[in-house]
């Protein structure tokens, strides 16, 4: 497997893994941050759990279930998949991944931006409309609605 120079992660298509759909589209910047990868809850939805052990991962190693939702498992305070500054897994990572720093609130299904993130000010209303049809899938895989 070829490893993404940018990334740091997998570069090639794993058989039969489809890559996670890009959804906002990371700045060059966002790819060094690595603030979004800390202390996160990011909630996995069944196809990111599916997805991520056709990886090879065991699912008891790389999650935690709280709150009624399987969630990254953080390693000294970083999700389990960043090392070395980077996204191991940045190609197949999480849908909710994908769409930082447009977040949902799982508890109450509100859609934020995290302004925290230093970039958030410049999501565009293109992210925001391709987001809103990720964020209808991804409630309907946890079984809520929007």
């Amino acid at each position: 497997m070829k490893v993404n120079t940018m990334t740091g992660s997998m570069r090639d298509e794993v058989k039969g893994v489809e890559p996670t759909p890009a959804v906002w589209k990371a700045r060059g910047y966002c790819l060094k941050c690595g603030l979004c990868c800390r202390d996160t809850e990011m909630v996995l939805t069944p196809s990111d759990l599916r997805r991520i052990e056709a990886l090879g991962y065991v699912k008891r190693e790389f999650t935690v279930f709280r709150r009624g939702f399987y969630r990254l498992r953080n390693v000294d305070g970083k999700c389990f998949f960043y090392r070395d500054g980077k996204c191991i897994i940045y190609e197949y990572r999480p849908l909710g991944c994908s769409m930082y720093p447009i977040v949902i609130e799982v508890e109450n299904c509100e859609v934020t931006v995290d302004e925290l993130c230093p970039l958030a000010r410049e999501t565009k209303r293109e992210e925001l409309a391709k987001a809103r049809e990720f964020i209808k899938r991804v409630l309907e895989e946890l079984r809520l609605t929007y």
